[in-house]
């Protein structure tokens, strides 16, 4: 059976072995999937497992048919492998290790983790918005068909439109394109206007 027609019966039953089928398909018999994404991200395969299993189940749950899945699925666990590596990146910033000394002088491998504060109130509140965009691009994909999907993930790992096209095998002004499209997910009634979210003064043009 095809894998777009087990995904429909697992949207319409939550079959539970609908779902199985749907995991082997991904995993396709091993991890070896695990172990790519984690190489290629430098991240730690257990939090790659664990968001691979959150984003599959998603997926899943919310594919329309359109395109392939295994696509979707792959774009997904790429956007959250940036996502992870992202955090790591702040964490490692924000935390500094120390190393003890014993009654004797002898240095021990005791580290303890010491948050580091922002060095000004201007930092943090960017800190904070950084975090907040990351969510709401979270929050605008997580509707998004497979080919925005992975227009804006190939996007957000080049930072740039040319190089995100060459890397899926389209044009930038597709691209750019395709990501303006998720303005149309926005809703200021839950996220707010968006101007809370520059991490740069602008100017409001009423």
């Amino acid at each position: 059976m095809p894998i777009n027609e087990i995904v429909l019966r697992y949207q319409t039953t939550k079959c539970e072995k609908a779902f199985c089928e749907i995991y082997e398909y991904i995993y396709e018999g091993g991890f070896g999937i695990v172990s790519t994404f984690s190489r290629r991200y430098k991240l730690d395969e257990l939090d790659v497992e664990s968001m691979i299993n959150e984003k599959l189940l998603d997926i899943a749950t919310k594919f329309d048919g359109q395109g392939k899945f295994k696509n979707a699925v792959y774009s997904a666990i790429k956007f959250g492998c940036i996502d992870l590596a992202r955090k790591r990146t702040l964490r490692d910033n924000r935390t500094t290790e120390v190393m003890y000394e014993d009654d004797d002088g002898i240095l021990n491998e005791v580290y303890e983790i010491i948050e580091v504060a922002p060095t000004t109130e201007d930092d943090e509140i960017k800190g904070i918005k950084k975090r907040d965009q990351r969510q709401l691009v979270t929050f605008l994909l997580s509707n998004a068909n497979e080919l925005t999907l992975t227009s804006a993930s190939a996007f957000i790992e080049t930072d740039s439109y040319r190089k995100a096209a060459k890397q899926i095998g389209t044009t930038d002004k597709t691209v750019k394109s395709r990501i303006r499209n998720l303005s149309k997910h926005y809703d200021e009634s839950i996220y707010g206007s968006y101007y809370d979210y520059f991490t740069a003064p602008t100017v409001h043009v009423g």
